[in-house]
């Protein structure tokens, strides 16, 4: 291999040489991120300023190690050559739990603030969800300041740092490191250098992260890193990002500034190979204790079932939901996520889940073409519902598409649903609503204004539980096959996402991951209406069938 730095090239050449078990990522990101990047003419790499920042490593109670080193290099001294502004100002950092990630983050917020930076007023934030997450990289640097085991270092450390329990200042640069959590208080003002963003799985809402990047900028070298484990929310930023990930791996593109660092698994089959997880924890032959305790976790395994989902998202970084509980793999639920054909004068069935009135309602009409099952939805939300603090769903995103509507009253009118079904009856046919029997009373006068009426008309059936367990093997085969279609719905896939299967002797019935703030909703309205779809719907002639008209 050709050389390019005494630093860069060693982790390089192992993955290239095939010297060390890799995902095809890694291979990706030489070839398509790193080596095109550092042979442009205009970048050079800064091999003083790497060896004065590993330098500072003597003060740490261990250190970097090869797939560390080649990080930092890459992050610190690939600049460009006119501006002495760094190239990657964008570092994305996917490892498997146990790759010792935070420590990797500790040393690199030590080094901004030191005086080898040099930077002044490069300030860093580090944001999770959680503030036991967010302090976890800002204890390590607290503790290396104030606790150092090595006492000639502490006069030295007094002289360069200052750190409080919720601040530590770089003396000669004024340089701040602080932490946050997902509180949006407090993030408008900033003018941050570096935002560290810990644990991304867990982001389902980017609000945060954009208002804190919009203060990058006012500081030269300004930059995002990421650091995180996969994990089991979908739909989420992670999944979004990871999208973007592979086309960023897939090829060259000279306007790109990301450097994706991307290790997992290639195959659920993989996961009982401790060797073959060093592809997931690059760090794995480092760290003999980390090796046996995982080898533990693999032999208990199968008398740990319910511990499997947990160690493929975090463990191998190739999570696979635990397919126990949930209503649909996560790649069928996407599969969704397709065209939906102009349904005006179609047939079709209502689904109404309207579980309390001051909390969520959801609306949803299906509509059955050529074996295709095609739903759109409406969801209400009570402004007075107690558990809109606790949800962690971009809601007014959703607002905004026009998805979800918010009531601002003390409940949700039975009326307002009433009204969206009379507004849908003017463009569909709806034959008949589904609405669980227990809830009828509420809606029964609003529903009657609209010409639906259990008893007379005969168009309004209440459902019960056993009626949504005879239909769930039809929900379950539309999804294999993909065969349900909502278009760009992410709150139709985050309604999925959040309901579990319940084993009820042979059947299943649906229920909720969480009680309070993983909505159902949505899918428990298009639950209802699947109870009717296959019996009230008539079907519509293919259009190869229609003759075509010659004027």
């Amino acid at each position: 291999m050709k050389h390019y730095s005494k630093y860069i090239d060693p982790y390089m050449q192992r993955i290239l040489e095939h010297e060390v078990e890799h995902c095809k990522e890694q291979e990706q990101m030489i070839l398509n991120n790193v080596i095109p990047a550092i042979e442009r003419d205009d970048v050079y790499i800064d091999e003083q300023k790497i060896e004065e920042g590993l330098s500072l490593q003597k003060y740490f109670p261990y250190q970097l190690i090869e797939w560390e080193v080649f990080l930092f290099a890459l992050i610190v001294g690939v600049k460009f050559q006119d501006t002495d502004d760094i190239y990657f100002n964008d570092i994305r950092i996917l490892v498997g739990r146990g790759s010792g990630k935070n420590g990797f983050v500790s040393f690199l917020c030590f080094y901004f603030l030191s005086p080898y930076y040099g930077i002044r007023n490069y300030d860093i934030d580090l944001l999770a969800n959680s503030e036991e997450q967010a302090k976890r990289s800002f204890t390590d640097v607290y503790n290396v300041i104030t606790d150092n085991q090595n006492k000639e270092y502490i006069k030295v450390l007094k002289s360069h740092y200052y750190a409080t329990k919720v601040e530590i200042v770089g003396k000669v640069t004024k340089s701040t490191l602080k932490f946050n959590t997902s509180s949006k208080r407090g993030k408008d003002s900033k003018r941050s250098g570096c935002i560290i963003l810990d644990e991304k799985h867990e982001y389902v809402d980017d609000t945060n992260m954009n208002t804190l990047a919009s203060g990058l900028g006012k500081v030269i070298h300004g930059r995002i890193i990421t650091i995180t484990t996969d994990g089991h929310v979908r739909g989420g930023v992670l999944d979004v990002e990871k999208e973007q990930n592979k086309e960023i791996l897939s090829k060259y593109n000279p306007d790109n500034q990301t450097l994706v660092f991307w290790c997992r698994i290639e195959k659920q089959e993989e996961w009982d190979d401790i060797e073959k997880l060093v592809k997931a924890i690059p760090s794995l032959n480092d760290f003999p204790s980390l090796k046996r305790m995982i080898k533990k976790e693999i032999t208990d395994m199968p008398f740990k079932q319910n511990y499997y989902p947990e160690f493929m998202a975090k463990r191998c970084n190739f999570p696979i939901g635990n397919k126990d509980l949930e209503v649909a793999l996560w790649e069928d639920i996407l599969k969704t996520n397709k065209e939906v054909i102009d349904l005006r004068g179609f047939d079709c069935v209502g689904g109404i889940d309207y579980a309390k009135t001051n909390d969520f309602v959801g609306c949803v009409l299906v509509f059955k073409v050529e074996g295709k099952y095609y739903a759109i939805q409406q969801t209400f939300v009570c402004k007075k519902s107690r558990d809109l603090p606790g949800i962690k769903a971009p809601l007014h995103d959703w607002e905004k598409k026009g998805d979800l509507i918010f009531v601002d009253d003390v409940d949700i009118n039975p009326v307002l649903i009433a009204e969206w079904f009379y507004e849908m009856g003017s463009k569909y046919n709806i034959k008949k609503i589904a609405i669980d029997n227990f809830r009828y009373t509420l809606l029964n006068s609003a529903l009657k204004e609209i010409g639906f009426d259990a008893f007379e008309r005969k168009n309004v059936i209440r459902i019960r539980p056993s009626d949504l367990m005879k239909v769930q093997p039809v929900i379950n085969s539309a999804f294999i096959n993909h065969n349900i279609i909502w278009g760009d719905l992410p709150i139709m896939r985050w309604y999925t996402n959040n309901t579990k299967l319940v084993q009820n002797g042979v059947n299943y019935e649906y229920g909720k991951i969480e009680a309070n703030y993983r909505k159902t909703d949505g899918f428990m309205a298009f639950a209802a209406a699947m109870t009717l779809a296959d019996n009230e719907i008539k079907p519509k002639p293919k259009v190869s069938n229609i003759p075509t008209l010659v004027f």
